[in-house]
């Protein structure tokens, strides 16, 4: 074979809450590493997502992160990187179990040649998982974790480097109007930065009004725009989002916590005849108010865009590395965002990603 799959940690039962710490051992260059989360309802109540469990996912040499970003982040990434939804299966029924895979792409696609984590020229290299069962339901039973490398084998790649995600900074929004100014990082090729823009009432353009990007003190401003139309143009690039969510619901209606949060539709029946959804509140955000005719168990499909509240900024064709933003020919390079209605109480992270070479 000139590829394989194989398990980095067979399918555990982790620990109420904690850290979970993974050695990666394999000697083969890794083009993905995919994580299975499973969670266990107890109650019919959601506290929060599914993925607010895993509050960090990082890979670190010794003590520098390779990647590191929570769970909602790598959810939103592996979308945006692969341009499919990741399999997501959400429940507030008690024993039905909710999961999640989550892909954590080193390359531009699976088994890219040019771009992959080799472990041959890494030391001491580990998956630090942080985790709490009970944040997304207070009364969860379990939760468990798989993590899976995709590996070359018989197929030999040359990689140049591999992909590297990480947060760089959480701005404290402010007033409607309000600007927060990050200086960008000079010392990486750039495929492309996230932002997100997340307020449980409210939607991301809401909360991350404009966006701009200035190189050298003003010199130039490659991209200059409201978030608004530019959710409108990103959302002709990317699929539509849609979650899979396993329902238990009465005549009164209760918080649900899916994945989109902009243009969010849904829709969906009961297991009996005539039973019907209720869907309160527009425009929908996370969480929205959800509940049934009758009090049965439900199948519900929830659509949208902007998973977590969090969107790209994608520099040139994402498959074609000459393509991407060489910023390190700059002298400087200032992201800035202005704070919209929403922007005092909304949260925002900003996120980088880039080539790390060998």
């Amino acid at each position: 074979m000139k590829y394989r799959i194989h398990d980095i940690l067979a399918t555990k039962t982790l620990d109420a809450s904690g850290t979970e710490t993974i050695d990666i051992d394999s000697q083969d260059p890794i083009s993905m590493l995919e994580l299975e989360y499973k969670n266990t309802p107890g109650s019919n109540t959601m506290a929060d997502h599914l993925l607010s469990a895993l509050s960090k996912i990082e890979l670190v040499e010794g003590s520098t992160p390779l990647f590191s970003l929570t769970g909602k982040e790598l959810h939103a990434l592996s979308y945006y990187d692969i341009g499919k939804v990741p399999n997501t299966h959400l429940s507030n029924a008690v024993a039905v179990q909710a999961f999640v895979s989550l892909q954590y792409h080193f390359g531009r696609w699976l088994w890219d040649p040019l771009l992959a984590l080799d472990p041959k020229k890494h030391k001491n290299l580990q998956l630090k998982i942080t985790h709490n069962r009970v944040t997304p339901d207070a009364s969860s039973t379990a939760h468990t974790l798989r993590v899976a490398g995709h590996s070359f084998d018989e197929a030999v790649p040359t990689p140049q480097g591999f992909l590297s995600c990480v947060e760089i900074k959480t701005p404290t929004m402010g007033a409607n109007g309000s600007y927060d100014y990050t200086k960008l990082p000079l010392t990486q090729v750039l495929r492309k930065l996230l932002i997100r823009a997340y307020d449980d009432a409210y939607q991301p353009h809401e909360v991350v009004n404009e966006v701009r990007l200035s190189e050298d003190d003003g010199k130039k401003f490659p991209l200059d725009i409201s978030t608004s139309s530019f959710l409108k143009y990103l959302n002709t690039l990317y699929p539509r989002w849609f979650d899979e969510f396993y329902a238990v619901l009465t005549a009164t209606a209760v918080d649900v916590w899916c994945t989109p949060t902009f243009r969010v539709r849904c829709v969906g029946s009961g297991e009996a005849q005539d039973s019907s959804i209720d869907v309160e509140g527009q425009p929908l955000h996370q969480p929205f108010l959800l509940g049934g005719n009758q009090s049965v168990n439900y199948q519900i499909e929830v659509t949208g865009f902007q998973p977590h509240g969090i969107f790209p900024v994608p520099f040139g064709r994402q498959d074609v590395i000459e393509d991407w933003y060489d910023v390190r020919k700059l002298g400087a390079l200032e992201l800035r965002i202005k704070s919209g209605s929403a922007g005092t109480a909304g949260a925002c992270t900003i996120m980088t990603q880039g080539v790390r070479p060998y």
